[in-house]
This record gives structure tokens, C-alpha cells and sequence, in this order.
């Protein structure tokens, strides 16, 4: 199974977020063969809300789990910490409204601290995967061996030259690590991507298993035909 963990819905912030932003990015990861997508926004943009409220009304199937025409689909979050850095946090529509709602208002003003952000995520079933660990004033290092409180370490597809380096702090820390494309705009989608066995019922719960086993390995996509059909293709 092929998975990418960490894609956004909205290339610019500060615009309206609009359903068919969204339904692009499903299409686009079930085109590319993806089997897993985790949706993971910024949790404080303004209509947070609103496109967490869209990704159940598109995806869900009245079960609980999410689904966009064979690709299972998965809930989350990106959230700021005070201390500079980004956690991704995946889980289900219901948790991670929960954890908005315990941490709210998120802003630029209020960022929860890391401990904050275990503390109040901590009971709810979340994967939690330290994002883009190396970006220059979001380095995640600072926070020392509480990172190890995390699930995994990302590899992120801006910074794939610094890919050895977050793999070699995750082996000292020992922490697994996983790809994540970091998609802002739609073609982006499956830069990098994970490889699991395949799992009947996959949820972040099952993702945390197959990590603690070792199951998951990191690939790099096939970027020259992204790259080349983003030369035809308006955003």
C-alpha cells in the first residue's frame, strides 16, 4: 500500500477554501495510485473547520472511516508549537475536532506549547509525526529527548537533501521515520510517499503498529512528470 501523510488543501492561506480544492487533491492521489491520504491542514487557518466539515460530507460513508472512490482517507492536522516547529497529528474527523476544540483559538498569537500540544492530544489515538524537523526556525532538535514522545520523524519532500540527517537523528533518538510531500498545491501530491503492508481496516491506529514493527519504508515519487505537467496546468 502506498500512503502519503502529509498533504494541505489550500495553496495560499489567507484565501477562502473552496470543496473543489479538495476534491482535486483526492483525485489527484487516487490518479497517482495512491491507497492512503492523510489531509492534514493547518490548523490555524481560518476555515479549519470548515474543510474538516467538507472532507466528511465528500469522504465519509456513515461508519466513521473516510473513503473517496477506493482511496482511504485520513483526518489530521498541522499544528504550530510555541517553541517553533510543526507536529502532524492523524487521526479521525471526531479526534481531531476534539484536539481543535481543547486547543483553541489556535493563532499566531496562541500556538500551544509542545507539551501542551502531548498533553492535550495524548488520550486520543493520534498519529503524531514531528514534521519537516531540519526547516531552518522550525528545527525540531531543540526540543532534546521529549521528541522521542512523538510517533516518528518526517522526511519531507522540500528538503530531501537533508534526508540523511533526519534519519540519523532518528536512529539516535530511536525513532522510526516517514515520507510526507508537504502538497500545497495539487500536483505536488505523491513526492514522496510510504510503503506498508496492506492492512484491511487502516486507520492511524494501525499505522502506529505497522511503524513500532518496522513495516513502513519511504520512496521518492516520480517528480519529472509532475513537474512537466505543472508547465500545462494552471493552479
Amino acid at each position: 500500500m502506498k500512503a502519503e501523510l502529509h498533504c494541505h488543501v489550500k495553496l495560499f492561506a489567507h484565501r477562502p477554501f473552496r470543496p473543489a480544492q479538495l476534491q482535486r487533491r483526492l483525485n489527484r492521489a487516487r490518479d497517482m495510485g495512491l491507497d492512503v491520504l492523510a489531509v492534514t491542514e493547518h490548523m490555524d487557518v481560518p476555515d479549519f473547520r470548515g474543510i474538516l466539515q467538507c472532507l466528511e460530507e465528500l469522504c465519509g460513508r456513515g461508519t466513521g472511516a473516510l473513503e473517496w472512490r477506493g482511496l482511504t482517507v485520513l483526518a489530521g492536522a498541522e499544528v504550530s508549537i510555541k517553541e517553533g516547529g510543526d507536529v502532524l497529528c492523524i487521526g479521525t474527523p471526531e479526534t481531531v475536532r476534539e484536539l481543535e476544540k481543547r486547543l483553541a483559538p489556535v493563532n499566531a498569537d496562541n500556538l500551544p506549547s509542545f507539551k501542551g500540544l502531548l498533553d492535550a492530544s495524548g488520550d486520543l489515538g493520534f498519529l503524531r509525526i514531528g514534521a519537516h524537523p531540519c526547516r531552518r526556525g522550525k528545527e525540531l532538535w531543540k526540543l532534546g529527548p521529549m521528541l522521542k514522545k512523538l510517533d516518528a520523524l518526517e522526511i519531507n519532500a522540500t528538503e530531501l537533501p537533508m534526508a540523511g540527517r533526519v534519519q540519523e537523528r532518528a536512529k539516535n533518538l530511536g525513532m522510526p521515520v516517514v515520507a510526507g510531500s508537504d502538497a500545497h498545491h495539487w500536483l505536488q501530491i505523491g513526492r514522496v510517499y510510504n510503503l506498508l503492508p496492506p492492512v484491511e481496516k487502516l486507520t492511524a491506529v494501525t499505522l502506529k503498529q505497522a511503524l513500532l514493527r518496522g513495516e513502513i519504508v519511504w520512496c521518492r515519487g516520480k517528480i519529472w512528470p509532475v513537474l512537466l505537467k505543472g508547465l500545462r496546468v494552471s493552479s
